[in-house]
This record gives C-alpha cells, sequence and structure tokens, in this order.
C-alpha cells in the first residue's frame, strides 16, 4: 500500500503493517524533497506556449498585411484598438512564458545558492520591468497620448 501525507505528497510503502520511507535519512534532516510546484510550472509553459502560437500566428499576419512599415503606419496599427489589444495579450504572453524558461535554465544551470537567488530575483524584476514599459508603451500609443 502506497502512503501520502496531507500534501499529496509521496512518503512510502506499508509493507507488513510496518511504514517504511523511501526519503534517504539526510534528506529527512534537511528537509529535501518536492516543493510540489512542478506540475503548475509545467501547465503554465504549456498553455503560455500554446497562447504565443495564436498571437504569434496573428502578430506574423499582421505584419504581412500592414501596408507600410513607417513610423506612421505603426503609430496606424497599434493605434486600432483590436490590434492593441492583440499586442498587450502578446507582450504579457511572451513575459510571462519568458519567466518560466529562464527560471528553469536558472535553477538548472546555476548552483551556487546565493547566485541562484539573485539571478532568480534579477530575472523576475526583468521580466516585470519589461512587460510593464511594454504595455505602457502600447497603452499610451493606442490612447494616442
Amino acid at each position: 500500500m502506497v502512503c501520502s501525507d496531507s500534501g499529496g505528497g509521496f512518503d512510502g510503502l506499508v509493507l507488513g503493517g510496518e511504514l517504511m520511507s523511501l526519503r534517504t535519512p539526510l534528506g529527512t534532516v534537511l528537509g529535501l524533497g518536492s516543493a510540489k510546484d512542478g506540475t503548475g510550472h509545467f501547465w503554465g509553459q504549456r498553455l503560455s506556449g500554446m497562447g504565443l502560437l495564436i498571437v504569434g500566428l496573428w502578430f506574423v499576419y499582421a505584419l504581412i498585411t500592414m501596408p507600410g512599415f513607417s513610423h506612421s503606419d505603426a503609430i496606424a496599427f497599434i493605434g486600432a484598438p483590436m490590434n492593441a489589444v492583440m499586442l498587450l495579450l502578446l507582450v504579457v504572453t511572451m513575459a510571462y512564458h519568458s519567466s518560466l524558461g529562464i527560471q528553469v535554465v536558472i535553477e538548472d544551470y546555476i548552483h551556487g545558492h546565493g547566485l541562484k537567488l539573485t539571478a532568480l530575483i534579477l530575472s523576475r524584476f526583468a521580466h516585470i520591468f519589461l512587460a510593464v514599459a511594454a504595455v505602457y508603451a502600447i497603452i499610451k500609443i493606442g490612447l494616442g497620448a
């Protein structure tokens, strides 16, 4: 029989009426184990990837059908309400998807705890800053201010 804790994690096996832990003694002492965040991260990457596919195809189509690529053409394009909304969706989805991907790379390839934490914090702030700047620019151009 398999036993789990209240959080749904896998603790061990019951053999002969006795619970046998599958964690090593060192892992138990250090509290190492699942952070129980992997499934949400996995689905976040997959769903944001599908969203990027949809808005990315729209963006390619919009660029192909644009009459020109001058500054005034770009301002007119962003000024159209539907285009502004789709650009906002593109920027927010891209920032979220990128943030998740960079987080995985940092967690997998940076091994020093302090450096990893610093890189994760800087990455998160950079993604938020760039997303907010892009959203501000789209809204400012879209409203004609």
